[in-house]
């Protein structure tokens, strides 16, 4: 199916949103609004753990964001979905089994049958009814679907049953050997549902060999329920390696690697940021941007895109070019490489317009980002640090009415940074 323009979208945000659809689409051959919001950053998949074993009554509790906002994202999303052809499908969600557990309970994700709705949406391709009947009234197809759904919530023993039978009536069913694969997978997680740490013996490399090896055949059995399956073993991994450090020669024997795995984007900027001079590494720089571009709290991303700028301007300035950010911060990228055309003094040394001024730069562009983004940000000897420092304090002064404050200030970056002090004065 090939996705048309919706005229439901017509800024750049709701394009934004149309593209996710979209590559749901064609990923998935399907869209779910509960996709939706892990993509964005709406929803952190600790939480929705948390939800699966039944520990939060409503999901819509843990949505990070303003929620009138997120109601908005989430209908234009399903009115595009809608305005391709694609139709609703009701979806249900039950407590992730577990040992003991009498009954498999229903989960609300909100109070709001609305916006239940919304979240629990899942639209796919109108099914062709004659063929689609016969599809499913196939027990073959009943029973893969049903494996399926039992190692998505975690329930091994259901899982194992409807297997035994599998080999029973289809003893040449290709996913045979995936299924099994799959089930001494969960088989893992279960064994190792508390967190531990590399001091009690795991097998951290084999567990990281493993998951890599069974990853592709989760995603090609279980499709979108695949991250239910995999997640939770990443996030033990990452508990097994925590304290670990990162080892060039092992970039995915880190706490980081299993985290972006499993879509914590919290988690891996906390595991990376912890790491000691995680600017000299690449892939933690790399790791680190992408998962800042999957979280929407603007002021930790800020800090973290600055720190990347100071450390890094070179590899910061291929990943901002690259668009490997959201779509705020790559227009004001493009401002800042705009303002390389600022006219300077005559006698003013030749400026060095890299990604290292783009902190200070964005001050003077936004004033009222200095709140967010603290002087104490820039604690090392680098020029974009002094740089952001003397803005900062510049900043400060000039709000306070400090004339006499102000001018060794002006006077420092219109010696070092001449670019830095024109775009000074466009604000003053």
């Amino acid at each position: 199916m090939s996705p048309s323009m919706s005229p439901f979208m017509s800024s750049p945000r709701d394009a934004a949103l149309q593209g996710q659809v979209d590559a749901q689409l064609m990923e998935q051959g399907a869209y779910s609004a509960l996709e939706l919001l892990f993509n964005a950053g709406r929803l952190s998949y600790s939480d929705y753990e948390a939800w699966r074993r039944g520990e939060l009554e409503l999901l819509d509790s843990v949505l990070m964001g303003d929620p009138d906002k997120i109601r908005r994202q989430l209908e234009a999303a399903a009115a595009h979905a809608r305005s391709i052809g694609l139709v609703e499908q009701p979806q249900e969600f039950f407590a992730w089994h577990t040992a003991g557990a009498a009954t498999t309970r229903r989960l609300r994700l909100s109070a709001d049958a609305a916006l239940e709705r919304l979240i629990s949406g899942r639209f796919a391709p109108a099914p062709d009814v004659p063929q689609m009947d016969l599809f499913f009234d196939n027990p073959i197809v009943t029973l893969t679907s049903g494996i399926v759904r039992a190692l998505a919530t975690h329930d091994a023993a259901e899982a194992q049953r409807l297997l035994d039978r599998l080999y029973v009536q289809a003893p040449n069913h290709a996913d045979l050997a995936g299924f099994d694969r799959l089930l001494e997978a969960l088989g893992h997680l279960q064994l190792g549902a508390v967190d531990v740490g590399v001091d009690v013996g795991v097998d951290v490399r084999g567990e990281l060999e493993s998951l890599l090896e069974v990853t592709p055949t989760a995603k090609r059995l279980l499709g979108a329920q695949a991250r239910d399956l995999l997640a939770p073993l990443w996030r033990q991994l990452a508990a097994a390696l925590a304290g670990q450090e990162f080892q060039t020669e092992a970039p995915t024997l880190h706490r980081s690697f299993a985290l972006l795995e499993a879509q914590d984007w919290a988690g891996v900027t906390a595991s990376i940021l912890h790491e000691r001079e995680w600017w000299s590494h690449e892939v933690l720089c790399q790791r680190l941007a992408q998962s800042c571009w999957q979280q929407p709290r603007r002021p930790e991303v800020l800090r973290v895109w600055c720190q990347l700028c100071w450390r890094v301007p070179e590899r910061a300035a291929r990943w901002l070019d690259d668009g490997q950010c959201e779509p705020k911060l790559a227009a004001l990228w493009q401002r800042f490489g705009d303002d390389e055309d600022l006219p300077i003094e005559a006698n003013a040394p030749p400026p060095a317009w890299t990604a290292a001024e783009f902190p200070a730069w964005l001050l003077l562009h936004e004033p009222g980002s200095a709140q967010q983004l603290p002087e104490d940000l820039a604690q090392g000897e680098s020029s974009g640090e002094q740089h952001f420092r003397c803005v900062h304090q510049w900043l400060r002064a000039r709000r306070s009415g400090d004339a006499r404050a102000e001018m060794p200030l002006r006077r420092l970056l219109s010696n070092s940074q001449p670019l830095l002090f024109a775009k000074l004065k466009c604000v003053v």
